[in-house]
């Protein structure tokens, strides 16, 4: 674990080197309190060591799971969307990385802890996608960490999905003049993408059934400025329009805007991109 010397007091260094065990883990207690002096990104490590790792590690090691000659280089914590999380060390470690190393590497050549300077980037695999994680790798000189601790990812993916499909439909209806299959498609993708927001902020509402509970939570996340204004005006007017579209059979229906089909298309490629980025860092920085 690195840590500029100068940055903490000696007794900082002291409360580190205390609870570094054979092994290249911290024992740290959830009753211990991590000193304040300690640099943020290291901090957040050792939280990490204290919530998950060092309890994990301390419960194989009694049970003898783990052997005398343990040493962690690599950990991590799955957090799925349902049930109960997953720690796992060293080869257990599933996903994709792309670490950044010290020196030029030919596809195919060994690559040790010494060439490995940090984690540049880190993916689950596919089955995990739906889950949160929390991933370090040991350097050499120090823990490298990526963490998106967002669940449901890949199921909001699918819901996007249909979302495009839903949209194309709304507007092929538009090109036809057809204003009430246009109004009804264009409140389904709305819809979606409103459920895959959801989805990525862990409200319950977006295992709702119904739309009015996926309508309610979505403009209560807009009123904390978690949505898009813009797609949130539209969505409100699509849903109060949507049942007059579809069974009110006198009434003129009127067509949605271009810019409401691009409003729409806006917020799921931003809902895309929002979840195709992550978020990493060192501690040896």
């Amino acid at each position: 674990m690195n840590n500029d010397p100068e940055r903490i007091s000696s007794e900082s260094a002291s409360w580190l080197e205390q609870r570094l065990r054979p092994g290249n883990w911290y024992d740290i207690a959830i009753s211990d309190e991590i000193p304040f002096d300690i640099e943020v990104s290291v901090q957040i490590v050792l939280q990490m060591f204290q919530l998950a790792f060092s309890p994990e590690i301390r419960r194989r090691l009694n049970s003898g799971e783990l052997g005398e000659r343990f040493v962690l280089s690599r950990g991590q914590l799955i957090q799925p969307v349902d049930g109960r999380r997953e720690i796992r060390l060293n080869e257990e470690v599933r996903g994709v990385g792309i670490v950044q190393t010290v020196r030029p590497v030919q596809k195919g050549e060994p690559v040790y802890h010494s060439d490995l300077r940090y984690l540049e980037d880190f993916e689950l695999k596919e089955e995990d996608m739906d889950s949160g994680h929390f991933t370090i790798l040991w350097t050499g000189d120090g823990w490298s960490c990526s963490w998106d601790l967002r669940t449901g990812r890949l199921m909001s993916v699918r819901f996007l999905g249909i979302a495009l499909e839903f949209l194309e439909t709304a507007q092929h209806a538009r090109s036809q003049e057809r204003a009430r299959a246009c109004v009804d498609n264009l409140f389904s993708a709305c819809e979606l993408a409103s459920k895959a927001r959801l989805l990525l902020q862990q409200n319950p509402a977006a295992r709702a059934k119904t739309h009015s509970r996926i309508h309610t939570a979505i403009n209560q996340s807009g009123h904390l400025g978690n949505v898009n204004e813009h797609f949130l005006k539209l969505f409100n007017w699509v849903s109060s329009n949507r049942s007059t579209a579809r069974y009110d059979l006198g009434d003129q229906i009127v067509m949605p805007a271009a810019v409401d089909l691009r409003i729409a298309r806006d917020e799921i490629l931003r809902l895309e991109e929002e979840i195709s980025q992550r978020m990493e860092f060192t501690d040896d920085e």
